[in-house]
């Protein structure tokens, strides 16, 4: 996965942010998307650090409540909603667990409960090391409001998170049948220009699905329910899939991938799944999503170096990108290897089926 692009705060330009404070800030894109989910009249936001996803919560809710425990962070959130004029945000410095803190929460009687939580800078992400708890937060403001959202590292393995709660597809004279049990969470995963930024946990009223992946800018949504499998259901070459029978490939946005969301998009574009270095999909249609990255498939071959030049040549390319797993050091022994053959001009990328030992060369799409 590419390295992560910082995306702009609201009011970045105005309000002129020193940089230390910017890198876990939450982006504009983001927040204003969030905001217009968790729109209500009165909001509690835990952890709000400089204010990125707290003025975009004062643009939409008639009151917020601002808790920041650290100092510094707070300084600057108050500095910020000042210079902005805002002024029906309160900022409250304190730890959200205090039972002060918990009193004044109460008073306030909010609609929604969001808490953005720490991420760890070492630590493996895990449950265990997420500040404040997520099962704390709910257990202690539960009793407040059942709207409850977290924001946690994206990476962070939630199968611990057992909280659950139980549905049945039938009854019979008041006895239960087939009863199922299903996550009464969403997790949601958020990728910004298909890089993935975000992970938010939304409870009880608050979910709309089991897991869904949202793409921003465009807000392009793919839904799935009971945290979907791993197990593509179209893999491989059953039911006759070869990539020599498509015309167009697609890259899959590592956010679709981490989410477990590939069987959905694939469902949704009526195209097929194939595992090379990882799952990507063939169609014979140009598909048009902020969640796949095009390429027009301009041949096919042995997965053999002289197959593969002889083609290269015969579609006019110049560059060659090496888009298949490969040790870095041998990368441009074997790139020079193409390209100093070459005389074409076009720049093709190179991908390699190893399990069936073919060569697909394409065309990035704009």
């Amino acid at each position: 996965m590419s390295r992560l692009q910082k995306q702009p705060i609201l009011y970045q330009n105005e309000l002129k942010v020193p940089e230390k404070y910017l890198r876990f800030a939450t982006p504009e894109v983001v927040a204003v998307y969030r905001a217009d989910r968790l729109k209500c009249k009165k909001l509690v936001e835990i952890g709000a650090g400089i204010g990125g996803q707290t003025i975009a919560f004062s643009k939409i809710c008639k009151e917020v409540l601002a808790i920041e425990s650290n100092k510094d962070s707070s300084k600057v959130l108050i500095q910020n909603l000042k210079k902005l004029n805002i002024k029906n945000v309160e900022v409250l410095v304190a730890d959200a667990l205090l039972k002060t803190t918990v009193e004044k929460i109460k008073k306030f009687q909010p609609d929604i409960i969001f808490c953005d939580t720490e991420r760890p800078e070492k630590a493996e992400r895990t449950l265990e090391n997420i500040k404040p708890p997520i099962k704390k937060i709910l257990e202690i403001f539960s009793e407040i409001t059942s709207k409850i959202a977290i924001e946690i590292p994206p990476f962070t393995n939630t199968e611990k998170l057992e909280i659950k709660k139980t549905s049945t597809s039938c009854r019979d004279a008041g006895v239960v049948k087939n009863p199922q049990e299903v996550p009464n969470y969403e997790k949601e995963f958020i990728s910004v220009n298909q890089q993935l930024n975000r992970l938010t946990l939304y409870f009880n009223e608050l979910k709309q699905d089991d897991v869904s992946a949202v793409a921003l800018p465009s807000g392009e949504k793919i839904r799935g329910t009971n945290f979907a499998s791993t197990n593509y259901s179209h893999l491989g070459r059953e039911g006759g899939i070869n990539e020599r029978n498509y015309k167009f490939l697609y890259l899959i946005d590592p956010t679709i991938i981490l989410a477990n969301l590939v069987n959905e998009i694939s469902n949704k574009f009526n195209s097929q799944i194939l595992e090379l270095n990882k799952p990507i999909l063939l169609s014979d249609k140009i598909i048009k999503s902020d969640f796949l990255t095009g390429y027009k498939i301009l041949a096919t071959c042995k997965n053999e170096q002289k197959e593969i030049l002889q083609n290269l040549k015969k579609i006019n390319a110049k560059k060659v990108e090496l888009r298949y797993n490969i040790n870095p050091k041998d990368y441009w022994k074997i790139r020079n290897f193409y390209e100093n053959q070459l005389e074409g001009n076009k720049e093709i990328s190179l991908f390699i089926d190893e399990k069936n030992n073919e060569a697909i060369l394409c065309e990035k799409m704009n």
